[in-house]
């Protein structure tokens, strides 16, 4: 051995050495994991399913799995939405329709920079439109909403899981669009507009263009197809579709005014759906005096 030279561990105390601090790594961890266990709260499912999901939504977060059950959608909603921003009333006492829900987790996500992942917020959008949702635009004022509810809104209860929402949209009451119809502005046009909301909640919409399959009747027997049918807005899962309805400019019997109008559907292999119109659709403001008269 040459002087002052050190001599070499032995490889069995090497070796020794490295086991014993695996061995303590692995004390060390486990025992960790198992104070966090004992302190987070345990759920409804207990706490090793609180751990389970934990995981499953942070390898979703991190898009290393792409499907969650109902009930681990459910947690990533509530994680990111009412642990952290709003409480559950400010949510889901407020229904949405599918595009507001859509424009929210959005605008939460971009210009409120919530924790919110690229592969999360799909999910919760979709979670908020299947259990939160409103058939009718929620942000007009609510004397408005009452309107447009009572004279020109019509809707259906649906049939095999696919429901319609049918506005009205007379050329008096065209400077509502905006708020309605997705990128829309009032229209000054003879056309007959109608505003149309389908929503399904458990299976795929039909690609169906409804101006093939919906016409007209003016005052119970003059009927007219429509001319048009315009998708604005079409949610990722298909599950919620709106668009523009068109028909040409109509008028009553020789050109009287009209007293009625009835918009059918007739979904191939479906009963037909009809909406009906009672005319003329009164003046808005008229109407709100009557209800602050009453009030």
């Amino acid at each position: 051995m040459e002087s002052g030279s050190i001599p070499a561990e032995p490889p069995s105390k090497t070796r020794s050495f490295v086991i014993s601090l695996v061995i303590f790594t692995l004390v060390l961890g486990m025992g960790s994991l198992l104070v966090f266990a004992y302190l987070i709260e345990p759920g409804p499912g207990g706490r090793m399913r609180y751990l389970a999901t934990s995981g499953k939504l942070l390898l979703h977060r991190y898009n290393l799995i792409d499907q969650l059950t109902p009930r681990e959608t459910r947690r990533l909603y509530l994680s990111s939405c009412t642990r952290r921003c709003h409480s559950k009333d400010v949510v889901e006492l407020t229904p949405r329709t599918a595009l507001e829900w859509e424009q929210i987790v959005t605008r939460m996500k971009v210009q409120e920079k919530a924790d919110i992942a690229e592969t999360e917020a799909p999910k919760i959008i979709e979670f908020l439109q299947r259990n939160y949702l409103s058939n009718v635009p929620t942000i007009l004022p609510e004397a408005t909403m009452r309107f447009l509810k009572k004279h020109l809104w019509r809707l259906d209860f649906g049939e095999s899981d696919l429901y319609f929402d049918i506005i009205y949209l007379p050329r008096e009451h065209r400077h509502l669009m905006p708020y309605l119809a997705f990128k829309s502005k009032p229209m000054d046009s003879d056309d007959t507009l109608f505003i149309v909301y389908v929503n399904t909640h458990t299976g795929i919409l039909p690609q169906w263009d409804l101006a093939d399959i919906t016409a007209v009747k003016v005052d119970g027997d003059h009927e007219l197809n429509a001319t048009s049918w315009q998708i604005l807005y079409e949610d990722g899962q298909q599950h919620h579709r709106q668009g523009i309805l068109t028909f040409p400019g109509m008028s009553g019997r020789n050109g009287a005014q009209m007293s009625s109008l009835e918009v059918v559907i007739r979904p191939p292999a479906m009963r037909e759906r009809v909406f009906h119109w009672r005319l003329p659709i009164p003046d808005a403001s008229a109407e709100a005096i009557k209800t602050e008269d009453r009030g």
